[in-house]
């Protein structure tokens, strides 16, 4: 098959894969051996900002497309300046940068590229783990829980990887998936749920290769769809808000949730408390070294994707992040497949954190495609 590729493509899969590596090695457990790519991921990320700056000059672009980038652009560096982080900052701009850049670039093939990148890290990781040259962090946890990182900085980050990756596989394959293919994303699923115990993972994995296998040769009504997801979508992000927000640790049934959700809803109100809710964004320092029993002791996170994005980085960026999947829904984007994947990736954000996080979620990239007129010219079109 011959492969086509343009000059802006070029740059844009450059910016992208330069970002992607050193986001994901310094989620790995090489960190404790080369520190300096901490160092290097910003630089990463500041290059990628450049190269997709020299995509925008190369490319011809409507005065209102020139509008919507700058104005991306000028909300990305008010939410990176109000983190008063360099680390936040960069990642803010550049992945706001990563998501309006898709313009008129083929998201089919952005999405191949992304699977492949992780797949081509996650085995790297694997054959290093195997040869003893990434450490298997084990982890004791409440319960007398135990968990093996698989060469990640943090046990759950390898099933997480592998949960969206099995969601963006299926994504792209949709009826033509075979029982054969599903049955190895459920094995390897299972190999990371039975090492690193992350349940939501493993489980909403099986949840949407269940749902894959019932619905690849049926189609469900285009207005029964749509409400479905704009009812999911919304839930999705206000339920953990309010549930952050009114948690009573006096009350039995906010007590029996919050354990049931592992700390999540005591960690958010209180990062609540702490900090606030800012229009633009704010300064949080996260507290991750937790003691090796409990998530509740001398620790400080909050695990709820739209709570997280609610607190770090403002209620406008929410807004939008709502708005731009609610107009691809109202305007009817996705076909079954891709509705029941989406909505299988908004249940796992109420309580996970990788939603706002591209290396982990590809499907993020769809906020650029919501506010391009050629929406549907880039979706499918096939790779020449």
């Amino acid at each position: 098959m011959k492969i086509k590729i343009k000059l802006s493509e070029l740059l844009y899969f450059s910016a992208f894969f330069i970002w992607l590596f050193f986001n994901f090695i310094a989620q790995t457990n090489l960190i404790h051996k080369y520190p300096e790519i901490y160092r290097l991921r910003i630089i990463a990320m500041i290059v990628s900002i450049l190269i997709l700056v020299v995509k925008l000059v190369l490319e011809k672009h409507t005065k209102g497309f020139l509008l919507f980038y700058f104005l991306a652009l000028i909300l990305a560096i008010i939410i990176g300046i109000s983190t008063h982080k360099l680390f936040d900052g960069v990642t803010i701009i550049s992945t706001i940068l990563l998501i309006v850049s898709v313009h008129k670039m083929n998201f089919r093939r952005i999405l191949i590229f992304w699977s492949i990148s992780i797949f081509l890290f996650m085995l790297f990781v694997f054959v290093f783990l195997k040869l003893g040259m990434l450490e298997n962090t084990l982890r004791l946890q409440l319960g007398g829980r135990l968990r093996y990182s698989q060469g990640y900085q943090y046990v759950s980050l390898g099933a997480n990887y592998l949960f969206h990756l099995t969601l963006v596989y299926l994504y792209l394959r949709k009826s033509e998936i075979k029982f054969l293919e599903m049955f190895i994303l459920a094995a390897i699923n299972y190999y990371f749920y039975v090492h690193t115990d992350t349940k939501s993972a493993f489980f909403l994995s099986v949840v949407a290769l269940i749902l894959v296998f019932l619905f690849k040769n049926r189609v469900i009504n285009r207005k029964i769809l749509i409400i479905t997801g704009e009812i999911v979508l919304t839930a999705g992000m206000l339920i953990p808000i309010f549930l952050t927000y009114l948690y009573n640790p006096n009350s039995s049934f906010f007590q029996t949730l919050n354990t049931a959700l592992t700390g999540r809803l005591s960690l958010g109100n209180k990062t609540l408390s702490l900090y606030g809710v800012d229009i633009f964004g704010q300064r949080i320092d996260w507290e991750l070294q937790q003691r090796a029993t409990s998530v509740f002791d001398n620790y400080l996170y909050v695990d709820s994707s739209f709570v997280n994005i609610l607190l770090h980085y403002g209620i406008v960026l929410l807004v939008l992040i709502w708005l731009s999947y609610y107009l691809l829904i109202k305007a009817g984007y996705f076909n079954t497949i891709e509705m029941l994947i989406f909505i299988v990736l908004i249940i796992h954000s109420m309580f996970d954190p990788q939603f706002f996080e591209l290396m982990y979620n590809p499907l993020l990239l769809l906020i650029g495609v919501s506010w391009s007129p050629d929406r549907y010219k880039y979706k499918e079109s096939s790779i020449d």
